[in-house]
Protein backbone atom coordinates (compact mmCIF):
# COMPACT_ATOMS: atom_id res chain seq x y z
CA UNK A 1 0.00 0.00 0.00
CA UNK A 2 2.95 2.38 0.75
CA UNK A 3 4.38 2.15 -2.62
CA UNK A 4 0.63 2.82 -4.11
CA UNK A 5 0.49 6.13 -2.15
CA UNK A 6 3.86 6.82 -3.02
CA UNK A 7 3.02 6.16 -6.86
CA UNK A 8 0.09 8.15 -6.60
CA UNK A 9 1.56 11.15 -4.35
CA UNK A 10 4.43 11.08 -6.31
CA UNK A 11 2.79 11.01 -9.69
CA UNK A 12 0.50 14.26 -8.95
CA UNK A 13 2.89 16.32 -7.66
CA UNK A 14 5.45 16.08 -10.42
CA UNK A 15 2.90 16.89 -13.22
CA UNK A 16 2.42 20.11 -11.12
CA UNK A 17 5.74 20.54 -10.87
CA UNK A 18 6.19 19.86 -14.75
CA UNK A 19 3.36 21.81 -15.88
CA UNK A 20 5.25 25.26 -13.67
CA UNK A 21 8.15 24.09 -15.80
CA UNK A 22 7.09 24.08 -19.25
CA UNK A 23 4.10 26.68 -18.57
CA UNK A 24 1.37 24.65 -20.31
CA UNK A 25 -0.81 21.87 -19.39
CA UNK A 26 -4.18 20.91 -17.60
CA UNK A 27 -5.21 23.52 -15.31
CA UNK A 28 -3.82 22.73 -11.57
CA UNK A 29 -7.62 21.96 -9.85
CA UNK A 30 -7.40 19.31 -12.94
CA UNK A 31 -4.26 17.61 -12.07
CA UNK A 32 -5.24 17.99 -8.36
CA UNK A 33 -8.61 16.59 -8.99
CA UNK A 34 -7.46 13.69 -10.82
CA UNK A 35 -4.62 12.83 -8.06
CA UNK A 36 -7.94 12.77 -5.52
CA UNK A 37 -9.73 10.60 -8.19
CA UNK A 38 -6.55 7.90 -8.43
CA UNK A 39 -5.96 7.97 -4.73
CA UNK A 40 -9.78 6.56 -4.09
CA UNK A 41 -9.75 4.57 -7.15
CA UNK A 42 -6.49 2.22 -6.72
CA UNK A 43 -7.78 2.02 -3.02
CA UNK A 44 -4.93 4.16 -1.54
CA UNK A 45 -7.85 5.71 0.68
CA UNK A 46 -11.65 4.66 0.52
CA UNK A 47 -14.34 7.43 -0.09
CA UNK A 48 -16.07 7.31 2.93
CA UNK A 49 -12.23 8.23 4.08
CA UNK A 50 -11.85 11.04 1.03
CA UNK A 51 -15.20 11.76 2.87
CA UNK A 52 -13.75 12.12 5.89
CA UNK A 53 -11.00 14.07 4.75
CA UNK A 54 -13.00 16.82 3.06
CA UNK A 55 -15.36 16.94 6.24
CA UNK A 56 -12.17 17.42 8.88
CA UNK A 57 -11.34 20.34 6.71
CA UNK A 58 -14.73 21.65 5.92
CA UNK A 59 -13.89 24.85 7.65
CA UNK A 60 -11.45 25.64 5.46
CA UNK A 61 -13.29 25.34 2.48
CA UNK A 62 -15.95 27.48 3.93
CA UNK A 63 -13.68 30.22 4.73
CA UNK A 64 -12.58 30.55 1.12
CA UNK A 65 -16.23 30.23 0.12
CA UNK A 66 -16.97 33.11 2.27
CA UNK A 67 -13.70 35.40 1.28
CA UNK A 68 -14.33 34.73 -2.51
CA UNK A 69 -18.04 36.47 -1.79
CA UNK A 70 -16.19 39.50 0.01
CA UNK A 71 -13.71 40.00 -2.44
CA UNK A 72 -15.74 39.81 -5.40
CA UNK A 73 -18.14 42.55 -3.53
CA UNK A 74 -15.01 44.65 -2.83
CA UNK A 75 -14.23 44.79 -6.75
CA UNK A 76 -17.81 45.56 -7.92
CA UNK A 77 -17.52 48.59 -5.21
CA UNK A 78 -14.30 50.13 -6.38
CA UNK A 79 -12.51 49.73 -3.33
CA UNK A 80 -9.53 47.36 -5.13
CA UNK A 81 -9.34 50.43 -8.06
CA UNK A 82 -9.16 52.78 -5.74
CA UNK A 83 -6.92 51.07 -3.52
CA UNK A 84 -4.36 50.80 -6.50
CA UNK A 85 -4.70 54.68 -7.53
CA UNK A 86 -3.21 55.05 -3.73
CA UNK A 87 -0.49 52.30 -4.26
CA UNK A 88 0.33 54.16 -7.80
CA UNK A 89 0.41 57.56 -6.46
CA UNK A 90 3.29 56.02 -4.71
CA UNK A 91 5.56 54.77 -6.98
CA UNK A 92 7.59 57.34 -8.96
CA UNK A 93 9.28 54.26 -10.87
CA UNK A 94 8.31 51.31 -12.59
CA UNK A 95 11.13 49.12 -9.49
CA UNK A 96 8.67 50.81 -6.89
CA UNK A 97 6.24 48.84 -7.40
CA UNK A 98 7.16 45.60 -6.34
CA UNK A 99 8.65 46.34 -2.99
CA UNK A 100 5.78 48.57 -2.33
CA UNK A 101 3.34 45.88 -2.67
CA UNK A 102 6.34 43.61 -0.81
CA UNK A 103 5.91 45.71 2.02
CA UNK A 104 2.11 46.32 2.23
CA UNK A 105 1.24 43.13 2.03
CA UNK A 106 3.87 41.45 3.97
CA UNK A 107 2.81 44.00 6.69
CA UNK A 108 -0.81 43.16 6.59
CA UNK A 109 -0.02 39.15 6.11
CA UNK A 110 1.09 39.28 10.10
CA UNK A 111 -2.54 39.94 10.94
CA UNK A 112 -4.45 38.96 8.04
CA UNK A 113 -5.04 35.31 6.70
CA UNK A 114 -2.32 34.53 3.69
CA UNK A 115 -4.83 33.16 1.26
CA UNK A 116 -7.30 35.87 2.13
CA UNK A 117 -4.71 38.72 0.96
CA UNK A 118 -3.55 36.75 -2.32
CA UNK A 119 -7.46 36.63 -3.10
CA UNK A 120 -7.35 40.78 -2.78
CA UNK A 121 -4.05 41.13 -3.95
CA UNK A 122 -4.56 39.60 -6.99
CA UNK A 123 -7.01 42.01 -8.50
CA UNK A 124 -5.40 44.29 -6.86
CA UNK A 125 -1.78 43.64 -8.74
CA UNK A 126 -4.13 43.54 -12.37
CA UNK A 127 -5.63 46.54 -11.86
CA UNK A 128 -2.24 48.36 -11.23
CA UNK A 129 -0.65 46.53 -14.34
CA UNK A 130 -3.48 47.65 -16.23
CA UNK A 131 -3.55 51.30 -14.69
CA UNK A 132 0.09 51.85 -14.96
CA UNK A 133 0.96 49.87 -18.28
CA UNK A 134 3.66 47.28 -16.48
CA UNK A 135 4.30 43.55 -16.76
CA UNK A 136 1.51 42.50 -13.87
CA UNK A 137 3.88 38.98 -13.09
CA UNK A 138 6.17 40.87 -11.04
CA UNK A 139 3.55 42.19 -9.17
CA UNK A 140 2.29 38.69 -8.64
CA UNK A 141 5.04 37.42 -7.42
CA UNK A 142 5.99 40.11 -4.94
CA UNK A 143 2.75 39.65 -3.36
CA UNK A 144 3.25 36.01 -3.14
CA UNK A 145 6.52 36.03 -1.48
CA UNK A 146 5.47 39.04 0.94
CA UNK A 147 2.65 37.23 2.18
CA UNK A 148 4.87 34.10 3.59
CA UNK A 149 7.49 36.28 5.04
CA UNK A 150 4.66 38.73 6.43
CA UNK A 151 2.63 35.93 8.06
CA UNK A 152 5.68 34.23 9.72
CA UNK A 153 4.58 36.80 12.82
CA UNK A 154 1.23 35.67 14.38
CA UNK A 155 -0.99 32.97 14.19
CA UNK A 156 -3.61 34.67 12.69
CA UNK A 157 -1.51 34.71 9.30
CA UNK A 158 -1.67 31.46 7.90
CA UNK A 159 -3.39 28.19 9.00
CA UNK A 160 -0.38 26.72 9.61
CA UNK A 161 0.68 28.82 12.61
CA UNK A 162 -2.65 28.39 13.91
CA UNK A 163 -2.49 24.88 14.14
CA UNK A 164 0.42 25.37 16.42
CA UNK A 165 -1.18 28.12 18.42
CA UNK A 166 -3.94 25.55 19.00
CA UNK A 167 -2.09 22.04 19.35
CA UNK A 168 1.18 22.66 20.90
CA UNK A 169 0.39 23.84 24.61
CA UNK A 170 1.86 27.20 24.56
CA UNK A 171 0.21 29.02 26.51
CA UNK A 172 -0.60 32.89 25.02
CA UNK A 173 0.99 31.78 21.67
CA UNK A 174 0.21 35.14 20.61
CA UNK A 175 2.59 36.79 22.81
CA UNK A 176 5.39 34.28 22.23
CA UNK A 177 4.70 34.19 18.50
CA UNK A 178 5.31 37.73 18.06
CA UNK A 179 7.73 37.82 21.29
CA UNK A 180 10.60 34.90 18.86
CA UNK A 181 9.50 36.20 15.67
CA UNK A 182 8.87 40.00 15.59
CA UNK A 183 12.31 41.17 15.17
CA UNK A 184 13.23 38.27 12.75
CA UNK A 185 10.17 39.41 10.75
CA UNK A 186 10.80 42.65 10.46
CA UNK A 187 14.46 42.05 9.56
CA UNK A 188 12.90 40.00 6.06
CA UNK A 189 10.94 42.34 5.35
CA UNK A 190 13.16 45.13 4.85
CA UNK A 191 15.72 42.46 2.76
CA UNK A 192 12.78 40.99 1.45
CA UNK A 193 11.72 44.37 -0.23
CA UNK A 194 15.82 45.58 -0.69
CA UNK A 195 16.40 42.56 -2.76
CA UNK A 196 12.93 42.93 -5.05
CA UNK A 197 13.74 46.81 -5.95
CA UNK A 198 17.36 45.31 -6.47
CA UNK A 199 15.76 43.27 -9.00
CA UNK A 200 13.37 45.09 -10.43
CA UNK A 201 16.02 48.19 -10.77
CA UNK A 202 18.29 45.24 -12.87
CA UNK A 203 15.07 44.18 -15.44
CA UNK A 204 13.62 47.84 -15.87
CA UNK A 205 14.53 49.30 -19.00
CA UNK A 206 13.82 52.31 -17.74
CA UNK A 207 15.35 53.30 -14.67
CA UNK A 208 15.16 56.42 -13.58
CA UNK A 209 12.00 57.29 -15.50
CA UNK A 210 8.82 58.13 -13.89
CA UNK A 211 5.27 56.68 -14.92
CA UNK A 212 3.49 59.02 -17.60
CA UNK A 213 0.39 57.81 -16.44
CA UNK A 214 1.26 58.34 -12.21
CA UNK A 215 -1.08 59.79 -9.85
CA UNK A 216 -0.52 62.76 -8.35
CA UNK A 217 -0.56 62.32 -4.44
CA UNK A 218 -4.17 60.04 -4.22
CA UNK A 219 -5.58 59.70 -0.26
CA UNK A 220 -5.98 56.79 1.36
CA UNK A 221 -9.77 57.04 2.37
CA UNK A 222 -12.12 59.20 -0.01
CA UNK A 223 -13.55 62.29 2.24
CA UNK A 224 -17.04 62.77 2.46
CA UNK A 225 -20.13 60.78 0.49
CA UNK A 226 -20.04 57.76 3.55
CA UNK A 227 -23.57 57.20 3.89
CA UNK A 228 -24.11 57.11 0.37
CA UNK A 229 -20.88 55.06 -0.17
CA UNK A 230 -22.00 52.32 2.51
CA UNK A 231 -25.55 51.56 1.10
CA UNK A 232 -24.45 51.27 -1.95
CA UNK A 233 -21.24 48.78 -1.08
CA UNK A 234 -21.98 47.78 2.36
CA UNK A 235 -18.90 45.15 2.24
CA UNK A 236 -16.85 48.46 2.62
CA UNK A 237 -18.20 48.40 6.62
CA UNK A 238 -18.45 44.83 7.01
CA UNK A 239 -15.24 43.54 5.20
CA UNK A 240 -12.72 45.50 8.24
CA UNK A 241 -15.35 44.98 10.56
CA UNK A 242 -14.77 41.28 10.31
CA UNK A 243 -10.79 41.73 9.35
CA UNK A 244 -11.03 43.51 13.29
CA UNK A 245 -13.20 40.54 14.58
CA UNK A 246 -11.20 37.83 13.49
CA UNK A 247 -7.82 39.78 14.80
CA UNK A 248 -9.82 40.94 18.11
CA UNK A 249 -11.62 37.93 18.92
CA UNK A 250 -7.87 35.65 18.48
CA UNK A 251 -6.40 38.37 20.56
CA UNK A 252 -9.11 38.72 23.24
CA UNK A 253 -9.21 35.02 23.59
CA UNK A 254 -5.40 34.29 23.88
CA UNK A 255 -5.27 37.19 26.90
CA UNK A 256 -8.66 35.87 28.63
CA UNK A 257 -7.80 32.27 28.00
CA UNK A 258 -11.36 31.75 26.58
CA UNK A 259 -11.61 30.30 23.08
CA UNK A 260 -12.40 32.49 20.32
CA UNK A 261 -15.23 32.11 18.00
CA UNK A 262 -13.44 29.84 14.55
CA UNK A 263 -12.34 32.12 11.83
CA UNK A 264 -14.52 30.69 9.49
CA UNK A 265 -17.38 30.92 11.29
CA UNK A 266 -16.83 34.85 11.31
CA UNK A 267 -15.55 35.04 7.41
CA UNK A 268 -19.10 32.84 6.85
CA UNK A 269 -21.21 35.27 8.77
CA UNK A 270 -19.57 38.27 7.07
CA UNK A 271 -20.40 36.81 3.76
CA UNK A 272 -23.81 36.23 4.18
CA UNK A 273 -24.43 39.61 5.77
CA UNK A 274 -23.08 41.03 2.59
CA UNK A 275 -25.37 38.81 0.08
CA UNK A 276 -28.35 39.88 1.98
CA UNK A 277 -27.30 43.69 2.15
CA UNK A 278 -25.55 44.36 -1.18
CA UNK A 279 -27.81 44.41 -4.59
CA UNK A 280 -26.94 41.92 -7.25
CA UNK A 281 -26.28 39.22 -4.45
CA UNK A 282 -26.56 36.88 -7.05
CA UNK A 283 -24.07 37.76 -9.81
CA UNK A 284 -21.51 38.28 -6.57
CA UNK A 285 -21.71 34.49 -6.20
CA UNK A 286 -21.40 33.77 -9.86
CA UNK A 287 -17.97 35.53 -9.63
CA UNK A 288 -16.76 32.97 -7.16
CA UNK A 289 -14.29 31.00 -8.39
CA UNK A 290 -14.93 27.13 -7.74
CA UNK A 291 -11.58 26.18 -9.39
CA UNK A 292 -10.03 27.22 -6.15
CA UNK A 293 -12.16 25.24 -3.77
CA UNK A 294 -11.58 22.27 -6.15
CA UNK A 295 -8.20 22.49 -6.12
CA UNK A 296 -7.92 22.52 -1.83
CA UNK A 297 -10.34 19.37 -1.96
CA UNK A 298 -8.02 17.52 -4.55
CA UNK A 299 -5.05 18.84 -2.18
CA UNK A 300 -6.76 17.54 0.61
CA UNK A 301 -7.68 13.88 -0.68
CA UNK A 302 -4.35 13.63 -2.20
CA UNK A 303 -2.67 14.38 1.12
CA UNK A 304 -4.55 12.50 3.23
CA UNK A 305 -4.20 9.01 0.92
CA UNK A 306 -0.33 10.11 1.47
CA UNK A 307 -0.97 10.08 5.58
CA UNK A 308 -2.96 6.81 5.43
CA UNK A 309 -0.52 4.45 2.67
CA UNK A 310 2.05 5.51 5.41
CA UNK A 311 4.24 7.83 3.22
CA UNK A 312 5.07 10.55 5.20
CA UNK A 313 5.71 8.21 8.12
CA UNK A 314 8.40 6.90 6.13
CA UNK A 315 9.58 10.06 5.18
CA UNK A 316 10.02 11.18 9.16
CA UNK A 317 12.21 8.40 9.09
CA UNK A 318 14.11 10.58 6.53
CA UNK A 319 14.25 13.57 8.01
CA UNK A 320 14.37 13.55 12.01
CA UNK A 321 14.31 15.65 14.35
CA UNK A 322 16.08 15.57 17.68
CA UNK A 323 14.65 15.71 21.57
CA UNK A 324 13.73 18.42 22.90
CA UNK A 325 16.90 19.91 24.47
CA UNK A 326 16.40 23.58 24.71
CA UNK A 327 17.29 26.07 21.44
CA UNK A 328 20.53 24.26 20.10
CA UNK A 329 21.39 25.43 16.58
CA UNK A 330 21.12 21.82 15.78
CA UNK A 331 17.54 21.25 16.72
CA UNK A 332 16.86 25.22 15.92
CA UNK A 333 18.23 24.26 12.21
CA UNK A 334 16.90 20.58 11.73
CA UNK A 335 13.15 21.81 12.85
CA UNK A 336 13.66 24.70 9.97
CA UNK A 337 15.29 22.63 7.39
CA UNK A 338 13.06 19.58 7.39
CA UNK A 339 9.85 22.45 7.22
CA UNK A 340 11.29 23.66 4.06
CA UNK A 341 11.41 20.39 2.56
CA UNK A 342 8.37 18.91 3.76
CA UNK A 343 6.77 21.50 2.64
CA UNK A 344 7.57 20.89 -1.07
CA UNK A 345 6.38 17.52 -0.87
CA UNK A 346 3.01 17.82 0.74
CA UNK A 347 2.24 21.68 1.46
CA UNK A 348 3.07 23.74 4.56
CA UNK A 349 -0.38 23.37 6.00
CA UNK A 350 -0.54 19.26 5.83
CA UNK A 351 3.55 19.19 6.68
CA UNK A 352 2.50 20.86 10.05
CA UNK A 353 -0.23 18.70 10.84
CA UNK A 354 1.75 15.73 10.94
CA UNK A 355 4.70 17.46 12.83
CA UNK A 356 2.62 18.84 16.19
CA UNK A 357 2.15 14.87 17.28
CA UNK A 358 5.92 13.96 16.39
CA UNK A 359 7.30 17.07 18.44
CA UNK A 360 4.42 16.33 21.27
CA UNK A 361 6.09 12.70 21.01
CA UNK A 362 9.82 13.97 21.18
CA UNK A 363 9.10 15.61 24.63
CA UNK A 364 8.25 19.63 22.95
CA UNK A 365 5.73 21.15 24.70
CA UNK A 366 4.53 24.63 26.18
CA UNK A 367 8.31 25.32 27.60
CA UNK A 368 10.22 24.78 24.40
CA UNK A 369 8.61 28.01 22.44
CA UNK A 370 11.78 28.01 20.45
CA UNK A 371 10.63 24.43 18.34
CA UNK A 372 7.45 25.60 17.97
CA UNK A 373 8.20 29.19 16.71
CA UNK A 374 11.16 27.16 14.23
CA UNK A 375 8.49 25.04 13.17
CA UNK A 376 5.95 28.12 11.76
CA UNK A 377 9.11 30.34 10.78
CA UNK A 378 10.13 26.95 8.13
CA UNK A 379 6.73 25.87 6.88
CA UNK A 380 5.76 29.55 6.09
CA UNK A 381 8.68 30.22 4.55
CA UNK A 382 9.32 27.40 2.61
CA UNK A 383 6.06 28.77 0.68
CA UNK A 384 9.02 30.85 -1.28
CA UNK A 385 11.46 28.03 -2.22
CA UNK A 386 8.89 26.75 -4.68
CA UNK A 387 5.75 27.33 -6.20
CA UNK A 388 4.70 24.02 -4.26
CA UNK A 389 5.79 25.01 -0.94
CA UNK A 390 2.08 26.66 0.25
CA UNK A 391 -1.41 26.84 -1.00
CA UNK A 392 -1.22 30.78 -0.92
CA UNK A 393 0.79 30.58 -4.15
CA UNK A 394 -1.41 27.95 -5.78
CA UNK A 395 -3.95 30.52 -5.78
CA UNK A 396 -2.19 33.08 -6.95
CA UNK A 397 -1.07 31.11 -10.04
CA UNK A 398 -4.89 29.62 -10.80
CA UNK A 399 -6.33 33.17 -9.93
CA UNK A 400 -3.59 34.36 -12.69
CA UNK A 401 -3.98 31.92 -15.40
CA UNK A 402 -8.19 33.16 -14.96
CA UNK A 403 -6.55 36.11 -16.21
CA UNK A 404 -4.17 35.07 -18.97
CA UNK A 405 -1.12 35.36 -17.16
CA UNK A 406 0.89 32.27 -16.66
CA UNK A 407 3.92 32.03 -13.59
CA UNK A 408 5.93 29.52 -14.53
CA UNK A 409 8.18 26.88 -11.78
CA UNK A 410 11.87 28.72 -12.54
CA UNK A 411 10.82 32.15 -12.91
CA UNK A 412 8.61 31.64 -9.20
CA UNK A 413 12.49 30.15 -7.97
CA UNK A 414 14.63 32.89 -9.82
CA UNK A 415 13.87 35.37 -6.91
CA UNK A 416 12.37 32.67 -4.53
CA UNK A 417 14.95 30.58 -3.82
CA UNK A 418 17.60 33.01 -2.64
CA UNK A 419 14.96 35.12 -0.92
CA UNK A 420 14.41 31.89 0.95
CA UNK A 421 17.65 31.30 1.81
CA UNK A 422 18.01 35.01 3.39
CA UNK A 423 14.95 34.54 5.22
CA UNK A 424 15.91 31.27 6.95
CA UNK A 425 19.14 32.60 7.97
CA UNK A 426 17.83 35.32 9.73
CA UNK A 427 14.78 33.52 11.35
CA UNK A 428 17.40 30.81 12.66
CA UNK A 429 19.98 32.79 13.60
CA UNK A 430 17.63 34.81 15.89
CA UNK A 431 15.88 32.13 17.39
CA UNK A 432 19.59 30.72 17.96
CA UNK A 433 20.32 33.29 19.96
CA UNK A 434 17.32 33.79 21.85
CA UNK A 435 16.44 37.75 19.93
Amino acid sequence: MEALALGVFAGTFAALAIRQLVGRGPRIWVLLGVGAILTVGTGVLTLPGAAEALANEAPVLLFLLALFVLVAALERSGAIEHLARWVASRAGRPEDLPYLLFLTFGLLAGFVLNDALVLVGVPLAFTLARRLRVDAKPLLLGIAYAVSVGSVLTPLGNPQNLLIATDSGLSSPLLVFVRYLALPTAINLVLGAALLRWSARRRAPSVGQPFDSADPPFPLLPRGGWVDRLQRAPVLFVFPAAVVALFGSSLLGTLAGWEAPPSYLIALGAAVLVLLLTPGRVALVRRTDWTILLLFAGLFVVVAGAVTGGLLGGLERLLPVPGASGPTLGSTGTIVGASLLGSQLVSNVPWVALQIPLLHGLGYGAVTPTAWTALAAGSTLAGNLTLLGAASNLIVVEQAESRGVSIRLGEFVRLGLPLAAITTLVVVGCLFVGL
